[in-house]
């Protein structure tokens, strides 16, 4: 009678064998009167080498297959006739035997999912589950629970109770993060808005420090100094940010021209206010401007009132002014905020 490795023939299940072990399949007749011949073919009729696949033990009773790598996997048949001292031989016994391998096997787990998907700088963990002898891993590792940051195919070969192994595998993918970009930090004037859009057809989640959920929002210059950031999770769960610093223009803090020379050249003809402001003109975002001119002793000798104009230098009645320090308070809005400034201009000429 054959007998596999742990008792495993004539059982309705295959005995399996697995790849890389030395397996020792025997039989039993005539104590010491018998020779026995093997016949050993793979899964695809080609006929197993003596000396290099397998070897005899004592007359034939016994033999030992090398499982070795870069054999085929799949069902491997084994033949074996006795022939006695007496001239006698018996009927060829048979025996299948399944051969495991990375390629081929027959799983006795399924516990790693076929595909493992982690976000670049996650680990991916690759268990198998418990209660195996061994565990094998294509480094060589014998831990239990496999970790890995790259990208790549894993394989564990496995060894149940019952000394029957296979193999389980997964294809492990390290997903990039995905790329988002607010820009560069802006200065907002007045009510001049920024549409902030970071929309992806792969992203799943937009998650923005105002609470927004949606794929942009709009910023605008009368909220003050903000710093807003957004996070986004894509299709493959991997999540990345980006934040921008949006600075309002601080028109409690301009400057105010301190001369000009209206004397016709064109050149600083005119009070222009005030000065430009991180290089923008802001005069467009100012309105209801209250402007009124006193001279050195008080008397107002020029105002304006709605919308922005320069001065000339001309007083009220449109004459000419001496050149002086004139003493002037404006008021203007910006938006629903009020500023105001007091300060003096000379007129050079």
């Amino acid at each position: 009678m054959l007998i596999g490795l742990g008792g495993l023939a004539q059982q309705a299940d295959l005995p399996m064998a697995c790849i890389g072990h030395t397996e020792r399949y025997g039989v039993k007749g005539f104590n010491g009167i018998s020779d026995f011949n093997w016949t050993i073919t793979d899964p695809d009729g080609n006929v197993l080498k003596q000396g290099t696949d397998y070897n005899l033990l004592a007359r034939g009773d016994s033999i030992d297959i090398l499982w070795r790598e870069g054999m085929k996997g799949g069902i491997y048949t084994l033949t074996v006739v006795e022939h006695t001292d007496y001239g006698c031989t018996g009927n060829p016994y048979t025996v299948n035997v399944v051969l495991n391998t990375p390629e081929i096997f027959i799983p006795i787990t399924n516990n790693i999912p076929d595909q493992v998907g982690v976000c670049i700088g996650s680990i991916a963990t690759l268990d198998p589950g418990e209660g195996f002898v061994n565990y094998l891993w294509q480094d060589s590792s014998t831990n239990q629970v496999y970790y890995t940051g790259e990208s790549g195919t894993y394989r564990v070969r496995l060894v149940n109770p019952d000394y029957s192994c296979s193999y389980d595998i997964t294809e492990v993918t390290v997903h990039p993060l995905p790329v988002v970009n607010l820009g560069n930090d802006t200065t907002l004037f007045a009510n001049q808005t920024l549409v902030l859009d970071v929309f992806n057809s792969d992203f799943t989640i937009y998650d923005w420090s105002t609470g927004a959920i949606t794929s942009s929002i709009t910023v605008d210059g009368q909220s003050g100094d903000q710093f807003i950031w957004v996070k986004v999770t894509d299709v493959n769960g991997c999540s990345n940010s980006d934040s921008i610093n949006i600075f309002a223009a601080n028109y409690g803090n301009l400057r105010i021209p301190a001369a000009f020379t209206p004397n016709r050249d064109g050149i600083n003809d005119l009070w222009e206010f005030p000065a430009p402001y991180q290089g923008q003109d802001l005069r467009g975002y100012i309105n209801d401007v209250d402007v009124k001119v006193f001279n050195r002793w008080g008397k107002m000798v020029w105002s304006s009132t709605g919308a922005y104009k320069p001065w000339n230098g001309k007083d009220l009645n449109g004459r000419e002014l001496p050149m002086d320090s004139y003493h002037y308070i404006i008021i203007f809005t910006v938006g629903d905020k009020k500023y105001e400034y007091k300060g003096s201009v000379t007129i050079i000429r």
